[in-house]
């Protein structure tokens, strides 16, 4: 069950380029083929995060005693994996709307597009992405380097 659930994000984001690209071939033309495969870029780059963030997270962490590190195996912090993706979204959709040079567009009214949203999207990004790390596997004694 586990093996379908991690692969299940990768089948959404091909299913929603897949829908994209249809949308852009028929009535949005003016879409760039970045944006519509801006679920697939999501997805990518989330894991990326997800996985660099942890291996940092790790590195920290690691008090030197042992091999072994313990890892908490609950299901809460989970919502922090979802709110890290929502926030790579918003971060990559403004990232995209800055390359493209599309007009200014205001969303709740917040400007989109603009590096202050940039900017504060992917630091959420990554303060939801410690988060979840730091409940996973819970800070010890950090690491001292001696030189």
């Amino acid at each position: 069950m586990r093996q379908r659930f991690e692969m299940m994000g990768f089948y959404w984001a091909g299913f929603l380029c897949l829908v994209l690209a249809v949308l852009k071939l028929t009535i949005e033309g003016q879409w760039s083929w970045w944006r519509v495969l801006l679920p697939f870029w999501v997805v990518l780059g989330h894991n990326a995060l997800y996985i660099t963030v942890g291996f940092v997270w790790l590195f920290f962490t690691d008090d030197g005693a042992g091999d072994e590190v313990t890892i908490r195996q609950d299901d809460g912090p989970y919502g922090y994996q979802l709110a890290a993706m929502l926030c790579f979204l918003i971060f990559a959709d403004n990232l995209l709307r800055r390359i493209e040079g599309h007009e200014e567009m205001m969303w709740l009214r917040v400007t989109a597009g603009t590096w202050e949203l940039i900017l504060v999207s992917g630091i959420l990004c990554v303060a939801c992405q410690l988060l979840f790390w730091s409940r996973i596997v819970p800070a010890g004694n950090p690491r001292i380097r001696r030189e």
